[in-house]
C-alpha cells in the first residue's frame, strides 16, 4: 500500500513539474511608448501578462511621477520650478548621480536642462545658440546639490534626467523581477537594455546598433549573462544648420557644445542600469583614454565606436561578456 502511495505521489509531482515547466515557457512580447521612447519587453515567466503589466505600470510611474521635466505631475518638474523637498526615492537617485558627476570630473551632469532647452535639439526650435547664451547657461550647471531630502538649484539651472532615466527604469524592472522565482526577460527602454535571468549562467545576445545606418541594423553583438547594457550615440537626435554642420544632443558640460571626443557611439555593460546609462554619456564626452579609470571604478566594461569606424572594447577573453563584430564596414581596434 505504501509503495502505491509513494508511486502516486511521485506521479503527481512529475505532472506538477511538467505543468509548471509548460506554464514557465509562456512568453509575452509587449511594445509601448513611455519616457519619450519605445519600450519593448520579452518576458518568459509564470504569469507573464501580470509581470508585463507591473513593468508597464512602473515605467509609467517613473515617467509621470518622478523623472519627467515636462510633465507637471513629476517631482523633477516640481524641483525645476522651486520645490526643494523631495521623496526618499528621488533623493537617493540624485545622490548617486551627484557622485557619478564628481567621479567623472563633470563629464556627466544632470544640471544641463537649461542648455538642452537652449539648443532645442529634437524639436522644431533647434538652433545654434550664441556663445554668450551658452556661457551663461553652463556657468552654474554643476552647482546643484542634494542634502538629505533637500535639493538646491542655482538660479537658471534645471535638472534633466534624460541621460539616466531609461537606465534607472531597467533597475526598477530588476526589482520587480527579483520577486519572481523563475524568469527570463529582455527589456529595452530606448538605448538601455536589461537582460535578466534567474539562472546565473543564462546567456543573452544583445546587438549594438550601427550608428551610421538609420535602420535598426547592428554592427556588433555582445554575449553576456544578466546585465544592463546602455548605449549613447550621436545618431539619436541631431540637426544640421544651413551650412551643413551637424549638431547632436550629447553635450560636453565644459563647453556647452555637442561632445567631440572622436566617438560616435559608446556602450557600457554593468549590473546597474542607472550606472550604465550615466557612464555611457560620460564616456562619450571623455573619449576612450579618459574613460578607462571611470569604468574601472564602477566595475564596468565598454564598447567604443570611433568616427573612423573602429570598434574598441575593454572586454577581454576572461570577462563574462564577449564582443563579436558583425559588420564588415567596421574593424576591431586595439585598446591603447
Amino acid at each position: 500500500m505504501k509503495k502505491k502511495l509513494i508511486a502516486a505521489a511521485v506521479a503527481v509531482v512529475l505532472v506538477f513539474v511538467i505543468v509548471a515547466n509548460f506554464i514557465f515557457s509562456r512568453t509575452v512580447n509587449e511594445v509601448f511608448m513611455a519616457m519619450n521612447t519605445t519600450v519593448s519587453l520579452n518576458i518568459e515567466c509564470y504569469k507573464p501578462d501580470k509581470t508585463a503589466q507591473k513593468i508597464k505600470d512602473e515605467i509609467t510611474r517613473l515617467d509621470v511621477e518622478l523623472l519627467s521635466r515636462t510633465n507637471t505631475s513629476s517631482e523633477i518638474y516640481a524641483v525645476n520650478n522651486g520645490k526643494v523637498q523631495v521623496s526618499d526615492e528621488l533623493a537617493d537617485l540624485l545622490r548617486e548621480l551627484k557622485q557619478i558627476e564628481i567621479d567623472s570630473g563633470g563629464a556627466f551632469c544632470v544640471g544641463l536642462g537649461a542648455l538642452s532647452d537652449l539648443w532645442g535639439i529634437g524639436t522644431d526650435k533647434a538652433r545654434v545658440p550664441t556663445q554668450a547664451e551658452i556661457d551663461a547657461t553652463i556657468k552654474n550647471a554643476h552647482e546643484w546639490s542634494i542634502d538629505g531630502n533637500t535639493v538646491y538649484l542655482p538660479v537658471g539651472v534645471r535638472l534633466d534626467m534624460g541621460a539616466v532615466g531609461k537606465g534607472y527604469a531597467c533597475d526598477s524592472i530588476t526589482d520587480i523581477l527579483s520577486d519572481t522565482n523563475r524568469a527570463r526577460v529582455v527589456a529595452a527602454v530606448g538605448g538601455s537594455v536589461l537582460a535578466y535571468s534567474s539562472k546565473a549562467k543564462d546567456k543573452f545576445t544583445i546587438g549594438i546598433r550601427d550608428p551610421l545606418e538609420q535602420t535598426l541594423s547592428t554592427c556588433a553583438t555582445i554575449e553576456t549573462t544578466s546585465a544592463c547594457v546602455s548605449t549613447s550615440g550621436n545618431y539619436e537626435r541631431f540637426f544640421e544648420d544651413k551650412n551643413g554642420n551637424r549638431y547632436h544632443h550629447i553635450f560636453d558640460p565644459s563647453t556647452g557644445y555637442p561632445a567631440d571626443s572622436g566617438l560616435i557611439s559608446v556602450t557600457v555593460i554593468t549590473n546597474s542600469g542607472c550606472v550604465s546609462d550615466a557612464l555611457s554619456t560620460a564616456c562619450f564626452v571623455l573619449g576612450i583614454k579618459k574613460s578607462l579609470p571611470l569604468l574601472e571604478k564602477y566595475g564596468a566594461e565598454a564598447v567604443f565606436i570611433t568616427n573612423n569606424n573602429e570598434i574598441i572594447t575593454t572586454l577581454s577573453d576572461g570577462d563574462s561578456a564577449k564582443l563579436t563584430v558583425t559588420n564588415n564596414n567596421y574593424k576591431l581596434g586595439e585598446l591603447e
